[in-house]
């Protein structure tokens, strides 16, 4: 059994980092004593101006240039294209990484959990080269699978869902190597939370539709939009929107809120967001890997809106496929969404039926277990 265990992380993007503290969480609980949990972020072990720039050039493309983003994702997801842009990739990955490797050697950990691809790509060329014997699982943490995840030296792939496990098989993977474990959420996700206390500390009527609005850790997506949207609708409904570390548009929301009918709270980033989840009825988000796990986990029905072309739209159209979502194109779609669930409840229960058949809210205790035992 494993004894020294990393979890492995890039902040690119809050999701990834969720996912690790997920596993890091569930291992805490469950490894025996004696073992030795450890979690990080890889960027802290690159060169200071490639961890800026990793995070501000993703940012940068999926906030203001998501066409361009979608563009590169697909380019570079095609077998051919990606043969030339790996060997760069991994070349510029491994000048920049030298902290990374240095640690990795000196450290000797039995079996590194990553959750995200720049880690792991690090790691199987290490592996692939005979300078790491550590075991390496790669967690995917989306619900259809980008070449980039793809790393010869890989010990073991866990995957959200059978459609991810056939993505990954095209590009040539050993099926024994590929688990259908589902994409980790924070154990406390998976638990049945006390409604009427959260209502109570929140301020919330009982009785009431509640709508749940998050625009992911940094805030992003049509917020104001979708609240100005809201904020017309005749129904009697309350609605808790979550900006993450946007500050400003934790202002302008405030500013909004005085003119509204309908009972609107605001938050900024959140560590308990799965109260939020336990007692809204319906939550309009972004189809990010980690934000539809939540959901899911916590049989929450969900409207995408506005998704990034990428991988939030490969996500979404796994939601609609199995009847676990509705989709907006754009913020003016939401009125006849909203609207048609909320004259329909019967639509509601059939989406959370529909989750049910797709969740898999263990997922942090088994990739946990695996861990300890591969």
């Amino acid at each position: 059994m494993a004894k020294k265990v990393l979890v492995l992380y890039a902040t690119a993007g809050i999701g990834h980092k969720k996912a690790s503290l997920a596993v890091k969480q569930a291992l805490d609980e469950i490894a025996p004593k004696d073992a030795e949990v450890t979690i990080k972020d890889s960027l802290d072990l690159t060169n200071r101006f490639f961890k800026w720039a990793y995070l501000k050039s993703y940012l940068l493309m999926v906030g203001k240039l998501p066409t361009f983003w979608g563009m590169s994702y697909y380019l570079t997801d095609n077998r051919y294209v990606n043969i030339v842009v790996s060997k760069l990739r991994r070349m510029n990955n491994w000048l920049n990484s030298g902290a990374l490797r240095k640690h990795l050697v000196d450290t000797k950990y039995d079996v590194i959990v990553s959750t995200h691809f720049f880690g792991s790509e690090v790691i199987a060329d290490m592996k692939s080269s005979g300078v790491l014997r550590s075991r390496l699982i790669t967690v995917v943490t989306d619900y259809r699978l980008h070449s980039w995840w793809v790393a010869n030296g890989t010990d073991m792939y866990v995957v959200g869902c059978e459609e991810a496990r056939g993505d990954i098989l095209r590009w040539g993977v050993d099926p024994s190597r590929v688990k259908v474990l589902g994409i980790p959420a924070e154990p406390i996700f998976s638990k049945q939370l006390d409604k009427e206390a959260i209502r109570q500390k929140a301020g919330l009527k009982k009785g009431v539709p509640t709508i749940l609005v998050i625009g992911g850790g940094f805030g992003v997506g049509p917020i104001m939009g979708i609240v100005r949207l809201i904020k017309d609708l005749p129904e009697d409904l309350q609605l808790l929107v979550v900006c993450g570390h946007n500050e400003s548009l934790v202002k302008q929301l405030e500013a909004v809120k005085a003119g509204m009918k309908h009972d609107m709270h605001v938050f900024g980033f959140v560590q308990n967001v799965y109260d939020y989840m336990e007692v809204a009825d319906v939550l309009i988000s972004k189809s990010g890997g980690i934000t539809v796990t939540e959901s899911l986990a916590k049989d929450l029905p969900l409207v995408v809106i506005a998704p990034i072309i990428g991988q939030e739209t490969r996500n979404s159209d796994f939601l609609l496929a199995n009847g676990a979502a509705r989709k907006a194109d754009k913020v003016s779609d939401l009125e006849g969404i909203l609207r048609d669930l909320m004259d329909h409840p019967e639509k509601i229960k059939a989406m959370r039926e529909a989750i049910g058949r797709i969740r898999k809210p263990n997922a942090c205790y088994d990739i946990a277990k695996l861990a300890l035992e591969i």
